[in-house]
């Protein structure tokens, strides 16, 4: 699978501070972390925004096309209080 790196501004569900976070859009849709100001736990499910399919073709080395799916993400994304507090 091919890494897609966006550093995408991310709103804390308990103090609402705005901040950024380094997330693989191709990757896991499920994140757990914790607020750099008030260390409260959240979640983020990508799974809820749309995707977007792109056809890599490749010709040097690399014959077969790939297909990369990225998710199209809001401008802040919105965490969510984790379900075990």
């Amino acid at each position: 699978m091919t890494e897609q790196y966006v550093r995408q501004p991310i709103r804390c569900w308990k103090c609402k501070k705005v901040f950024t976070l380094l997330i693989d859009t191709a990757g896991n849709p499920e994140l757990s972390r914790t607020c750099p100001y008030c260390g409260a736990s959240f979640h983020i499910n990508l799974a809820q925004y749309p995707t977007t399919v792109t056809t890599v073709v490749r010709n040097i080395g690399d014959p077969q096309p790939q297909e990369i799916t990225v998710f199209v993400l809001p401008e802040i994304i919105e965490t969510e209080q984790p379900d075990n507090l």
